[in-house]
């Protein structure tokens, strides 16, 4: 096995591991702790990775853990009332106990789906997240958030349910189509501009290389990705203060995905771009930040040939449909929109919107 990375979630009787490494799946049984005494193991998958992975699944896997399967199919319609009914149902037919492990091996989309099922059934089972892209590996399937979309807004209805563990192997990202991997860039360069400016500035020298999956400069990422949220979430689980810093350009990119009706013409990684870039826009309107902030956000995406405006989606909101649904946001308090903004590279700011003719004057001028 290639060398393992390890990092704790500090969260008192919820804490876990997130195991980082390449190739490192042959061993899941070493990821999953006190795995011998769960009565039965379900592994739920979508049929765009069962098709990818069917013989790591099959042949490898299920020799070592002895599961059911259930497979779903891909896309964000799955994050839904519906589907959470389907998979809950196709879970309770294999008749488990309390006793059961759910195993997660997917995206955000099917990590989010997966666990608020398993915080459901029987009022709540253990699960373990293998996730299968770039941007679950860095972001959803670490933190414990569980969810499904609304036509009110996305991720509306969830739950908090921390994994028992998080196995990341990188090997599995190779099936993935480019567009997949610059989606889960843009939680990695998050990332950078919340806390650590000297980590942009490593990805203004190495980003292309991430997007290329090799695999030091990807697993250096994806670890430091880890360890920031880690940090965050073992200090503020539920949301309640500093983990709010980690939905910067989210309350703009949401918007845009509501308004797509979350479709495939957008991937949540391209709408925080997006998210990012109105983020830091809407910073220096407000005179919070200085203009080369944006200057090295837009030089950085240039130069990796990431697009992260609107029209570069062919997507056309007017300010009004976009504030409209920014009011959805599930981080609205009291009716005020707030927004994670910029001071700097590495000092995101809260900000509470008391006039939203600022906000929709800004929106006016750059939608």
């Amino acid at each position: 096995m290639e060398k393992l990375y390890n990092y704790k979630v500090s969260l008192g009787k919820n804490s876990y591991s997130i195991f980082i490494g390449k190739d490192i799946l042959r061993s899941i049984k070493t990821f999953i702790p006190n795995y011998k005494n769960y009565s039965k193991i379900i592994l739920i998958t979508d049929t765009n990775i069962y098709k990818k992975n069917s013989e790591l699944l099959n042949l490898e896997l299920n020799k070592k853990l002895n599961f059911k399967t259930i497979i779903l199919p891909d896309g964000e319609k799955t994050k839904s009332f519906k589907y959470l009914q389907i998979l809950i149902e196709k879970i309770l037919m294999l008749n488990l106990d309390r006793d059961s492990l759910l195993i997660c091996f997917g995206g955000g989309v099917l990590g989010d789906l997966v666990a608020l099922a398993s915080s459901l059934i029987l009022r709540g089972i253990d699960f373990v997240q293998v996730p299968s892209t770039l941007l679950s590996q860095v972001d959803s399937s670490v933190g414990g958030k569980t969810g499904i979309n609304s036509k009110y807004g996305k991720n509306l209805i969830g739950t908090f349910k921390q994994p028992k563990s998080v196995i990341i192997s990188t090997d599995i990202l190779k099936t993935l189509d480019k567009r997949e991997i610059v989606s889960g860039y843009a939680e990695i360069l998050k990332y950078s501009f919340i806390k650590d400016k000297a980590f942009f500035n490593w990805l203004r020298e190495n980003g292309e290389k991430v997007i290329s999956l090799d695999t030091k400069s990807c697993i250096y990422a994806i670890k430091k990705s880890c360890s920031i949220k880690s940090k965050i979430v073992s200090i503020d689980e539920k949301e309640k203060g500093i983990r709010e810093i980690l939905n910067f350009g989210h309350t703009f990119g949401h918007a845009i995905e509501s308004v797509a009706k979350f479709s495939n013409k957008i991937k949540h990684g391209e709408s925080i771009f997006i998210g990012m870039f109105l983020a830091i826009k809407f910073s220096i309107f407000l005179n919070l930040c200085k203009k080369s902030v944006l200057e090295n956000y837009v030089l950085h995406l240039r130069k990796i040939g990431i697009p992260f405006k609107l029209k570069d989606y062919h997507i056309s909101i007017s300010a009004k449909k976009f504030l409209n649904h920014m009011k959805f946001d599930k981080k609205v308090k009291n009716g005020k929109i707030k927004l994670i903004l910029i001071k700097d590279i590495g000092r995101p700011v809260r900000f509470f919107l008391d006039d939203e003719k600022l906000l929709s004057n800004f929106l006016k001028n750059e939608l």
